[in-house]
């Protein structure tokens, strides 16, 4: 494969450690929303959806609401949500379709720029609720598309589980040797012949798993065009023997 480093199996690319570092180590920009009062004060777990004391509200486009949704959830844009009548001193409960911890963060900040400061945004989404019921739609809901899966892969809290060898070889080692028990979801890959039913076992109520499906190589190519992605956000020249590009 083009910019395989010789003799390592994997690309050149994941060779450079400072790429690596930003990448997988990295923090929000200086522009990144911060959630007033900390993320304990606004995000919850999906449970706190099965409460019946809460409005709940779903955000989501309604072709996806009439597919699939929380009993009881109300239909609304986050924009509408914004202009009823004394939402800015009403307790509710209000989910998305957004999977990652930064999605409900980004929430919670646009929310409460508004001024709805009782408001609390599930951690995880339509997803991670459907995976707590063990709902038949979380094979559709907790899919990553190609597109996602190397974003998902660096998200902080974002524990990876190979379910073939030949993918874990692809991963670099900063993401192999996180710290289990910091976890915050678990992002599975299988390959193409790892069946269904086999995924599904793994998504069991409790901590939230994503899941990817696909080949190693199709894996290590969407991780360098994630990498050459942050390689071009890098600010500053610098020089590297290993990096030709820094």
């Amino acid at each position: 494969m083009a910019g395989t480093a010789p003799g390592t199996g994997q690309s050149a690319a994941w060779q450079c450690p400072l790429l690596v570092k930003a990448l997988h180590d990295r923090r929000p920009p200086p522009s990144a929303p911060k959630v007033t009062g900390g993320t304990g004060s606004c995000l919850v777990d999906a449970t706190a959806l099965d409460s019946h004391d809460a409005d709940v509200f779903d955000l989501r486009d309604p072709d996806s609401f009439l597919a699939f949704h929380v009993p009881g959830a109300q239909r609304i844009s986050a924009a509408a949500l914004t202009t009823l009548p004394g939402m800015s001193s009403r307790s509710a409960i209000v989910y998305d379709s957004g999977r990652f911890r930064s999605d409900a963060r980004m929430l919670c900040e646009r929310l409460r720029r508004y001024g709805l400061k009782q408001i609390h945004v599930v951690d995880g989404g339509i997803a991670a609720w459907a995976q707590a019921h063990a709902k038949p739609e979380v094979m559709t809901l907790n899919r990553l598309a190609d597109a996602d899966v190397a974003a998902a892969l660096a998200e902080p809290g974002s524990r990876p589980i190979a379910l073939a060898d030949t993918l874990n070889r692809v991963l670099p080692i900063t993401v192999t040797t996180r710290d289990q028990a910091k976890a915050e979801r678990l992002i599975l890959l299988a390959t193409p012949t790892i069946s269904p039913a086999a995924i599904r076992t793994r998504l069991r109520p409790g901590q939230t798993a994503l899941y990817w499906v696909g080949t190693p190589t199709h894996l290590h190519r969407l991780l360098d065009r994630q990498l050459a992605l942050e390689q071009k956000r890098l600010s500053g020249p610098a020089v590297s023997k290993t990096c030709s590009a820094l």
